[in-house]
């Protein structure tokens, strides 16, 4: 981490923390000697609910009354092949986490066509055989509507995004008068919340799709699975108001689901919340579609606003970081003497069904989905408390192994104090952890007994990894930065995109293998912080990730010279790396890029602003076709040579 200013950082932390808590984390005070059975529980109306959420929330006002005094304190913190139905073509797939479970994407395959989402706009393009290929249709999406992502399963293709909608007086809110207790029904002051979108289109016809079901429900779109048939979905919201101003009137948003234009309010006795202390103000919804019939389930729970989701093929782990603050010591000198924990809430899914089973919690915050995973009914998650630049309270890192009842039954604590997890990826019994201040110690971690995880190995190498990825049972690819040491012991200075091979073979002495360093400081991947961009096939020998280049030229250096540490380069390329990668290492193989001469004259600045249009996001191969992606339109190029055969633009 390069140095900053310690009271930057500490003002910085602070408003973290302090958004974290109102946007949705929850607020822990003195609770007194009150009981709870942890039990899962449901209401018996929306009155009641709306009394059980301002019980919760008494402490939250007061907190929300106390942050200008703190702040003006702080001012003194894996794509595999698969071969189609036809058993003649052979294509990559999605890179997911869970084999078995689909994740959705912006591009997705079958082998025959493919499926784009470029600028709000789905095109579905006839791509194989590559000399042919062309668009086939085009769905505009409305302009309230904000499209993410997509799946296909078989003649289905099935669209997931959020509309977000400014308030409007259509009264669909209970509010509570606090002074009289007398409930209100409100139709000039309520508001309209956003909403989580599902359009499922019937692609028989490729030329003519055809909308066969379009659901929306209360919340923002957070993630989706599909495991064979079904598709789930969550979306969440923040049900629970301060009513005028905060001068004493409290609202509850009663969520909607809108079926085909079928619009119902979600009944109070299928929400579900957890009797405990934690102090919730939001709501999550839980959806399940069946492909074969387009059946809906739906259940909401009062939880947090999830940060990560992790699910098996049994069950969904949604996760986020609670801050425990003690008021007492709140406004002490130290901002970040507070406990961060990650509550995990678990949910079990089957053939659409959808149960609420337990709730769990563990010291630290979670990195990503790759922090966490299920094996043999045992939840293994790695966790980071607090910051490497912190002197106080250094950072240090765990591994928490947590049984089906998420009760934790054994720990690995205090790894690398002093840094933080930039990786993590659990294998089956085995599991890999990257931390990371100046050097990359990237350890391997014995999980066969869960009673008792053990490190065993450990390597110390210059750079780091954001993301590991499996190449087979014994070596483990990672995708990271270069760095070199700088004379601060409490940071390094970041150099080119690192792209290395570890030998784990030999589990309690792992090796690099080999290394291939693209750029100078600056380069960066979307597959740094996005597997989906993260294109490998071990039959193939190939490796293929999205890269924004920059070098070093000698009028850089000049123009740098007072720079304390290594030059930033200057951007000269986007597009495709394309690798060769066996037991041997790396290979460069060549780039392919969707911008041409025309479009750097027209604007100077065209790889700053242009950046929508013409940069390479994915890639997938049919056969031996090269596919690359970008808004701007579809590449095909020959593996053996990389010589261009098309492109389709997205016009």
């Amino acid at each position: 981490m390069e140095e900053k200013n310690s009271k930057i950082k500490a003002f910085i932390i602070l408003i973290i923390l302090l958004a974290a808590t109102i946007a949705g984390a929850y607020l822990v005070t003195n609770i007194g000697d009150e009981s709870y059975s942890y039990q899962v529980k449901t209401f018996l109306s929306y009155d009641e609910l709306l009394n059980f959420l301002k019980t919760k929330n008494e402490n939250y006002n007061n907190y929300y009354q106390y942050s200008n005094n703190i702040l003006a304190r702080a001012e003194s913190d894996s794509s595999g092949s698969k071969t189609s139905g036809e058993g003649s073509v052979d294509y990559s797939k999605t890179n997911v986490q869970v084999e078995g479970v689909d994740e959705p994407d912006i591009v997705k395959t079958d082998g025959t066509y493919i499926y784009v989402l470029a600028d709000q706009n789905l095109y579905i393009l006839k791509a194989y055989a590559a000399e042919d290929a062309e668009i086939l249709s085009k769905i505009s999406i409305k302009d309230d509507v904000y499209v993410s992502e997509l799946f296909v399963n078989n003649h289905y293709l099935i669209v997931f995004g959020s509309s977000y909608n400014y308030p409007i007086l259509y009264g669909k809110a209970i509010l509570e008068d606090e002074g009289t207790g007398e409930e209100i029904t409100d139709e000039e002051n309520s508001w309209e919340v956003s909403s989580s979108v599902i359009k499922i289109y019937d692609i028989s016809d490729r030329s003519n799709p055809d909308l066969v079901k379009d659901i929306e429900i209360d919340g923002t779109y957070f993630d989706s699975r599909m495991i064979g048939d079904y598709i789930y979905v969550v979306s969440s919201e923040y049900s629970y108001y301060f009513y005028r101003g905060y001068d004493g009137n409290y609202s509850l948003n009663i969520p909607e689901i809108t079926i085909d234009n079928d619009t119902s309010k979600i009944s109070y006795s299928q929400i579900y919340y957890v009797d405990s202390p934690e102090v919730v103000n939001s709501m999550t919804h839980v959806i399940s579609v069946n492909l074969e019939d387009l059946s809906v389930n739906e259940k909401s729970f009062l939880i947090g606003v999830s940060e990560n989701m992790y699910m098996s093929e049994n069950n969904i782990y949604l996760v986020y970081t609670n801050y425990d603050y003690n008021t007492r010591t709140f406004f002490e000198e130290s901002y970040t003497s507070n406990e961060e924990k990650t509550i995990i809430h678990k949910i079990q899914v089957n053939n659409g069904k959808i149960n609420y089973i337990n709730k769990g919690e563990v010291l630290g915050r979670v990195l990503n989905q790759f922090s966490m995973d299920e094996h043999n009914t045992f939840f293994r998650i790695a966790t980071t408390m607090g910051y490497s630049w912190d002197v106080k309270n250094p950072s240090k890192n765990n591994i928490f192994v947590l049984d089906e009842n998420l009760v934790q039954v054994s720990s690995i604590e205090d790894i690398a104090q002093g840094e933080q997890i930039y990786s993590a990826r659990f294998l089956g019994e085995k599991a890999y952890l990257v931390t990371f201040k100046k050097t990359d110690p990237f350890y391997t971690i014995d999980m066969s007994d869960p009673y008792n995880p053990k490190i065993l190995g450990y390597l110390k190498i210059p750079g780091y990894s954001n993301y590991l990825h499996p190449y087979d049972e014994t070596h483990i690819i990672g995708i990271g930065k270069e760095t070199i040491e700088s004379n601060d012991p409490n940071f390094a200075w970041y150099l080119g995109l690192k792209i290395a091979l570890f030998d784990v073979s030999d589990f309690e002495n792992p090796v690099e293998v080999d290394k291939i360093v693209i750029g100078d400081r600056g380069t960066d991947s979307p597959a740094l912080y996005d597997h989906k961009a993260f294109l490998f096939s071990k039959e193939k020998e190939l490796l293929v990730i999205p890269v924004s280049l920059y070098e070093i030229s000698e009028e850089t250096k000049n123009k740098y010279d007072e720079f304390p540490g290594p030059d930033y380069g200057e951007f000269t390329f986007q597009g495709a790396y394309v690798l060769r990668l066996n037991l041997d290492g790396f290979e460069y193989r060549g780039r392919i890029t969707h911008v041409d001469d025309e479009e750097k004259q027209v604007d100077e600045n065209w790889w700053y602003w242009g950046e929508a249009s013409s940069y390479i996001s994915r890639s997938l191969y049919i056969e031996n076709i090269l596919y690359t992606i970008s808004n701007k339109m579809v590449k095909m190029n020959n593996l053996d040579d990389l010589s261009e055969i098309n492109s389709v633009e997205l016009v």
